[in-house]
């Protein structure tokens, strides 16, 4: 290797590792998030979209995640369904993961305007949902406390703070992980982190963040400002992007195939390797029962990488590609993100 290239090298490692220099990270999306596996092209046994899925990610693609009503286990259960009732639906989901050799993640938050009142009823649902999990096969190792609470989650932050205690009670004893945070990347991210950091009872060694925000920005603003503001700036602490995707569109707008590309080449050459995470989960992949997701104001937004035929957008090719590259590579294609005083 000429000196030159061996620099560079050396250079994109340090930038990799950035502030959490000891921190295990991933180059590229290593996570998937998608309620709707089970039900690609009406039902995933069948699905031809499935098995490109497995042929295609599966390696680069090693966790799974699904947001689930925080008490589904209150429902009654038939049996996995695919259509059934969120308890059905996430054990259908639980099975097609488990198929795929994927790692379950699990994210708890509210669907349906119930929300827990008291560490009791919350342990008493989480545990049941762990219990659940692993008598089919599937033990969950990472429980994500609440989902999103500065957004979709719907919660305090003194509120989302308790809800972790009471999450790490039950992991203590499970052997899960309890990833703390879960925020939405807002501009408000840093004043509402330090106030559930202040309610929490122990050190989690996990932080969340949904960086879309970031993604469409182009900017890593916003993320280092969260980290910046964890217990020792995040020191000894994984980040992880639980939840992540370029628009194709937002709320009634149509950005198009070529934003959504930029946006996704953004993920992986600038934001992955400003913040070093340790895990990445997209969502999603693609809608299910052959459905697209529709574009308009009140349907929120498109994140999709594969239409409803099956066929790729821009942005799929983007991320898939990405995890080919070796870390010279690797290197090679962040140096050209560098300024000519840094590469040359």
């Amino acid at each position: 290797m000429h000196a030159l290239g061996l620099c560079v090298a050396v250079l994109a490692v340090g930038l990799l590792a950035g502030s959490a220099t000891a921190r295990a990270a991933t180059r590229y999306v290593d996570g998937i998030s998608d309620q709707s596996l089970p039900v690609w092209d009406g039902s995933f046994s069948d699905s031809s979209f499935a098995r490109f899925f497995r042929a295609a990610w599966v390696g680069q693609i090693t966790l799974a995640r699904y947001a689930l009503q925080w008490n589904a286990v209150d429902e009654a259960s038939d049996g996995p369904n695919a259509d059934g009732d969120y308890r059905e639906r996430f054990e259908a989901w639980l099975i097609d993961v488990r198929g795929l050799g994927l790692a379950p993640v699990i994210a708890l938050t509210s669907y349906t305007g119930s929300y827990p009142t008291s560490a009791g009823e919350y342990q008493r649902a989480l545990e049941a949902l762990l219990d659940e999990a692993a008598s089919g096969g599937a033990p969950i190792g990472y429980v994500e406390s609440w989902n999103e609470p500065n957004n979709q989650g719907r919660e305090t932050a003194v509120k989302a703070g308790e809800i972790a205690n009471w999450a790490h009670s039950i992991c203590e004893r499970h052997g899960c992980q309890v990833i703390a945070g879960d925020f939405e990347d807002s501009d408000s991210v840093v004043g509402y982190a330090q106030a559930y950091i202040g309610a929490l009872a122990f050190a989690p060694g996990i932080w969340g963040i949904h960086p879309y925000r970031s993604v469409k920005a182009h900017s890593d603003a916003s993320v280092l400002r969260f980290e910046e503001a964890l217990p020792g700036e995040g020191a000894g602490a994984q980040i992880w992007f639980t939840e992540v995707g370029a628009y194709y569109c937002a709320h009634g707008r149509v950005r198009g195939e070529a934003q959504q590309a930029s946006d996704a080449s953004y993920l992986v050459n600038g934001l992955i390797p400003a913040i070093a995470p340790a895990h990445v989960f997209y969502y999603g992949f693609m809608a299910g029962d052959h459905a697209e997701v529709p574009c308009t104001a009140s349907s929120g937004y498109d994140t999709e990488l594969y239409r409803a035929s099956g066929q790729p957008r821009s942005a799929a090719g983007v991320l898939l590609r990405a995890s080919a590259y070796p870390p010279f590579v690797f290197a090679s294609k962040l140096s050209e993100q560098l300024p000519e005083s840094a590469s040359g």
